[in-house]
């Protein structure tokens, strides 16, 4: 449990290492401390068709957004270090990217289920 979802413009795999990303990623979810390493689930998902806001001339139309799922009861100043941490890492990893955003996300325990491996 928690979820790492980075969502991405498509083109961005003609500049960037996609399973480097993720892998990253899993890694930058890690070191904030909040959470077992093995217990972290990271992907990627491309979108070619979409609209940025009001394009601009010379606009690059490329953007990272990272929606990370925790289990409601961490503390506002846990939610804003992972959020931090997260952007942060996706800024180093892709600085030719303008549109970079990450949504830290609670959710309930009461409505979350997990099967667990035999």
């Amino acid at each position: 449990m928690p979820h790492l979802v980075i969502e991405y413009s498509q083109k961005l795999e003609d500049s960037i290492s996609i399973p480097a990303l993720i892998s990253n990623g899993q890694q930058a979810m890690s070191e904030t401390g909040l959470f077992n390493a093995s217990a972290i689930k990271t992907r990627a998902l491309p979108y070619r068709d979409f609209v940025l806001g009001k394009s601009h001339e010379g606009s690059s139309n490329l953007f990272i957004h990272a929606e990370v799922r925790i289990l409601e009861g961490r503390t506002t100043e846990q939610k804003e270090a992972l959020s931090a941490a997260i952007f942060n890492y996706l800024c180093e990893a892709a600085p030719e990217v303008p549109e970079i955003s990450v949504e830290v996300r609670d959710m309930h325990k009461a409505s979350y289920a997990k099967r667990i491996p035999f």
